[in-house]
Order: C-alpha cells, then structure tokens, then sequence
C-alpha cells in the first residue's frame, strides 16, 4: 500500500515541489530587473559633447577626459562623444583651455611641425585653408547662424596688369531654425569676407543657405535684385506695423487674442525735380555807378591860341558893382574886340561865360529768384490696408465655467482708434483700417519664450525626470504583472494537493482492494476517514498539518 502511494503521489509531488522554486526563480528576477531599472532611471543622463571629430581629434579628447576623471560614452555617430550632462560646461571649459578640438585646423594646424620638404604649393593649400577655417568660425559665430563654411578662389599674383584677376569666394551658412537672415546680415558676411582678403570686394562674394536659396545678389542693380529689395522692405514694414499693433492691444484683450495683418502699398520709383522761381514784387539793388563832370570857364582857365599873347599873364580883375552883369567874350572875337568890351565896361578886363556840371548815374536791380533741387527717395508709402481681428473677452466663473462675451462697440471704436494711431493713419492717403470682434476657435497658442531656446524635451532635467517616471511604470508593471501573479501562485500552489490527500489516504487504508479501486469507491464511513487522518497523522504530522491549513483556508 505504500508502494502504491507512493507511486500514485510521486509526479504530484514533484511537481508541487518544483512550483515553488520556479516562483522563487521569477520573483528573482523581476527583482532583478526592477533594481537594474531603478539604477538605470536615476543613473547620469549623457549629453553630446562633440560630434563629427576626426580620428585624432576624438582619441586626444577621450585622453583628455580621463585624465580630468569625467565619465564618457562614445556614441555610434562618427566621431560623437557625449559626457554627463551636469558636466558638459565643465569638460568643454577644460578642453578648450587645451585646444581641443583642433578639428578642421585654422591657425592652429598651422603651428604644426610640418616636416621636412613640404613644398610652396602645400604650404599656401594650408594657409587658404587657415583661412577658410578661422572665417567659417567667425561668421558661425553670429547669433542665427548655426554654421558655417567658407571656399575661397584665391587668384594668383602677377606682376603684368593685364594678367590679374580678381578673386572670388563662396559662403555656406546653417541658419538656426526659425530665425532668417535680413539684407544688412547678408551684406555684413559679404563684407566681412571681402575685408579678410586682399584685392576682393563684396560683389564677388556668393553666400548661400542650407535650403539652396541666394541671399547676396552679386548684380545690386540687376532688375531681379531690386524687386527682391522692393520684397523685402515692404515686407519689413508690414511685419513691424503688425507687430506695433498687437504689442499695443495685448496688455489690453490678453496675449494671444489678436490677430493683425498689414498690406504696405510702397512706390519704389525714383523722383527728381529741380525748379527755379522769380518774384517780381522783390527787387534788390545789385549794383550802383554814379559820374558826375563839372567845367568852370574863367580866368582861371587858359585858352587862347598858343603863341606869345597867350603866354602872358592874365589881367588884373575888376570888382564889378552889384547888378552888373559881366561882359561875355565870344568865340570868334578878336582882342581888339575885346579890349573894346573892356573899354567900354570902363574895367579894361576880360570876364568869360558861366560854369558847366555833367552828372551820370547807373543802376542795376537784381529780381528775387529761388532755384530747388529735391530728390525723392523710393519707398514712399502711398497706402496701407489694415485688418484686425480681436477675440471675445472669457471670463472664468466659480465654477470653472468659461464665458466669453462680445467686445462692447465704445471698446472697439477706442481700439480702432488706438490702430490708427499706430499706423499714422491718413485719410487722404486712402488708408483703410477694419477691426473685427469675433470668437476664437480653440485657445489660443501662446508661445512662451524666445525660438532658439531649448525645447523642454530636450533639457537635462526633462531627460533625467522622463528616465525617473520611465523606471517607476516599468517597476510597477513589473509588480503588478509578475510579482503579484507569482506570490499569488506560491500561496495557493500546494492547496489542490493537499485538498486531495483524504481520499488517496482513504483509498490506500481501504481493506482489500488495490489503491486505484479505492480511489474510484464513492466514499469512505465517517468513521474510516477519521482513521485515515489518525494514521496519516501519526506516520507524517507535517502532512497532516498542510492538510488542517488547506481545511482551514477553503473554509476561510
């Protein structure tokens, strides 16, 4: 009988006894991975240090690295490298100090030993590429650009003049997303390169983003070159107008509630007008000459006919009484008829004819005359179109309930008012200002901060904190779907078997028959089960105490 019991409960209990073991195994384990997952979410998260570094360049850096002691991973990237992100300022300040990465030269490769027989023509390829490496770093250098590359066409020197010709240069720049570039940014890199390089201008410099677009027009008076400025300053003065407004209505319907956009009509024509204008009521005295003759004849004066009697002196004068008139001498008179004008005047004296003025005067007037030049620049504005669209006010209640309500039409007239003002507004121009009230789909996006900032995914204590809540819901499934189901398992594992032992002891105490026919009885008295216990009891109590267990847990 206990052969036959023992032949029956021996695959039962081996597997019964292998059960718990197993359960011990995959409890172990999930332990296991539960501690490898907690050491791994609260574990150094790394950040890129370098990327795209030569061969040499990577090994001096790593060597750099441990003999500083920071910890380091090199990535499958070619040439990546990343360092704890907590100490990324750190290694980066350290390896600088030491000149690392010298990667792609510049003046730097050029303090290298260059050996011995290295000829002309590899030492000018060496300083060209110096060249292009230190320009490259400093137009990569400006705050909305990425990077940079730089390719110069040096040309070579001569000394026949018919034989020169000028060099050129190209520019490639990596521009940060969301950022451009304006015409004053592209023509300070122009000048920048052309002011690097002897003999070059600014108008052989070609510069080129990464999405193939030309940004430098190399023929400034080219009919495309002007439409493209023509572009681009309307298109600066729509942007600022709008911006201008929503800056203005923000603080006063919130951020994100308004909506502006501007059409700038520019006339790009050049004008110039140069006018001359007379005033005849205003005259001025330019010049002035004045010529005044006078002849006095008398005795004074000498005349006659040249000889003797003319050389004599004159006579004495005679005071003629008041009244009397002097005699007049005539041409023509002959001194005999004189002396008888003297005789009977009763003097003897010869008195001659009245004093002779001639005056001559000469003006010349200057008309008042205004001559202008005037040069009309292009870009006036000859008309703006405004149209504004302003969300309705929302207001929270105490209940969380959101309530939007129409702008009132005093509200709207102040801030259409505030618009023209802000645009200088000229009806004379043809201005048109429009200004809508009406409701938002959605909530509006208010975006927080400045574009070339970080993403938030990106940041190192978002990292850390994804890798913490990543560790957490792995623990838990872990947990939940292996722990809680093996512990379970463990407890009930033995109960089937052992609710079962009553009948195999019954069957196997049965008198006369074999322990499969006991089994298949319908039932033992009372009385022989309660013997069966007794017995099984006194031959193995730890069975017997399992048994009183799995009575007392299926009655629980």
């Amino acid at each position: 009988m206990a052969g036959e019991l023992a032949g029956t409960m021996g695959p039962e209990r081996v597997i019964s006894g292998m059960k718990p073991l197993l359960l011990l195994v995959g409890v172990a384990a999930a332990i296991a991975a539960g501690v490898w997952v907690m050491l791994w979410s609260v574990g150094p998260t790394y950040s890129l240090l370098y990327s795209n570094l030569a061969a040499e360049d990577a090994a001096q850096i790593t060597q750099a690295l441990d003999s500083a002691g920071i910890p380091y991973k090199l990535g499958d990237g070619v040439g990546s490298i990343s360092v704890p992100a907590e100490q990324l300022g750190s290694a980066r300040m350290r390896l600088a100090s030491q000149g690392l990465p010298e990667g792609g030269g510049g003046v730097n490769a050029m303090t290298r030993d260059p050996g011995f027989g290295v000829s002309a023509f590899m030492e000018n390829a060496r300083y060209q590429h110096a060249l292009e490496t230190e320009l490259a770093r400093t137009i990569a250098s400006l705050q909305n650009v990425q990077g940079a590359r730089v390719h110069l066409a040096m040309a070579r020197q001569s000394a026949f003049v018919s034989e020169r010709r000028p060099g050129s240069a190209s520019v490639f720049l990596q521009i940060k997303a969301g950022r451009r570039l304006d015409d004053e940014n592209v023509q300070a890199i122009a000048n920048l390169v052309a002011s690097s390089i002897p003999e070059l201008t600014a108008e052989q410099v070609t510069v080129v983003d990464q999405a193939g677009r030309l940004l430098s027009a190399p023929d400034v008076d080219s009919d495309t070159a002007m439409r493209d400025k023509m572009f681009e300053f309307s298109h600066r003065l729509e942007e600022s107008y709008s911006n201008r407004i929503q800056q203005m209505l923000t603080p006063l319907v919130g951020p994100g509630r308004v909506r502006a956009q501007v059409v700038v009509q520019v006339d790009m024509t050049t004008t110039e007008q140069t006018r001359e204008q007379f005033n005849p009521q205003s005259q001025v005295v330019r010049s002035e000459s004045t010529a005044e003759e006078a002849a006095r004849n008398g005795a004074g004066n000498a005349g006659g006919v040249p000889g003797a009697l003319t050389n004599q002196p004159p006579q004495p004068g005679v005071a003629l009484p008041p009244g009397a008139a002097p005699a007049v001498a005539q041409s023509g008179t002959t001194p005999a008829g004189a002396a008888a004008v003297a005789n009977n005047n009763g003097t003897g004296a010869v008195v001659t004819g009245p004093d002779s003025t001639s005056r001559q005067s000469t003006r010349n007037y200057e008309i008042d005359r205004t001559m202008a030049y005037t040069r009309a620049p292009a870009g006036k504005v000859t008309r703006l179109s405004v149209a504004v669209l302003i969300d309705n006010l929302r207001t929270t209640g105490a209940d969380g309930k959101v309530t939007e309500t129409p702008l009132p039409q005093a509200q709207l007239d102040r801030l259409t008012a505030l618009v023209r003002d802000a645009v200088g507004f000229d009806a004379a121009r043809g201005d048109t200002v429009n200004v809508v009230n009406s409701s938002f789909l959605g909530e509006p996006a208010v975006v927080a901060g400045e574009l070339e900032s970080i993403p938030i995914w990106e940041r190192a204590w978002a990292q850390t904190l994804a890798k913490v809540l990543a560790g957490l819901i792995v623990l838990l499934i872990i947990v939940f779907s292996v722990l809680k189901p093996l512990t379970r398992g463990l407890l009930s594992a033995a109960r089937p078997t052992l609710l079962r032992q009553p009948a195999i002891v019954g069957a196997g105490a049965a008198p006369g028959g074999g322990g499969a026919a006991g089994a298949e009885t319908p039932g033992l008295a009372y009385e022989q089960q309660v013997a069966a216990a007794r017995g099984l009891v006194a031959q193995d109590p730890k069975r017997g105490a399992q048994v009183v267990k799995a009575w007392v847990a299926s009655d629980g």
